[in-house]
């Protein structure tokens, strides 16, 4: 089961609570969302993540299949990273297992085979060990345009890129 909470008009703290309805019978079962998002990412606390949208598109005939993103720990401490929630059907994560206080590190979400022709737009989320357990959702993107592809609809938008 997929829950998708699209933030894109929200800011600050939010709580949603979608309504789960299973053959089981009533009563029907809640699961509470509970988010902070954030006006400015290059702002967050105690990491920022950079880029803080990852978008492994892929705009020619050049295989783009994997991107590496940076975590800056910002605070006065060493922080353990895991991953909790990963789209693991499109991407594997790399990351180190902690980022030293003051210092940066280095990630990398690569495509699996399977995931090379999809479009999609997924998310992972990284955990702290911070006292908060802070959480960090990173959306993940790939759309394709490649030449010669005949599958679009005639009237669906084909995006373009400046490479200058």
């Amino acid at each position: 089961m997929e829950i998708i909470f699209d933030t894109k008009h929200y800011t600050d703290k939010m709580s949603k609570r979608p309504t789960i309805q299973t053959n089981e019978g009533p009563p029907d079962k809640y699961v509470q969302i509970d988010c902070e998002v954030v006006r400015r990412p290059d702002s967050t606390y105690p990491i920022i993540i950079k880029p803080y949208k990852l978008d492994i598109s892929q705009f020619g005939e050049k295989v783009r299949d994997q991107m590496k993103f940076t975590i800056m720990n910002v605070s006065d401490k060493p922080l353990a990273l895991s991953t909790v929630g990963l789209p693991t059907d499109y991407i594997t994560v790399t990351l180190p297992a902690s980022v030293p206080a003051g210092k940066s590190v280095e990630g990398l979400i690569k495509l699996k085979p399977d995931a090379l022709k999809k479009e999609f737009e997924k998310s992972l989320t990284i955990q702290l060990d911070d006292e908060k357990a802070s959480r960090f959702t990173i959306p993940v993107k790939r759309s394709l345009r490649l030449p010669g592809d005949t599958t679009r609809a005639a009237n669906e938008p084909v995006k373009t890129v400046d490479t200058k």
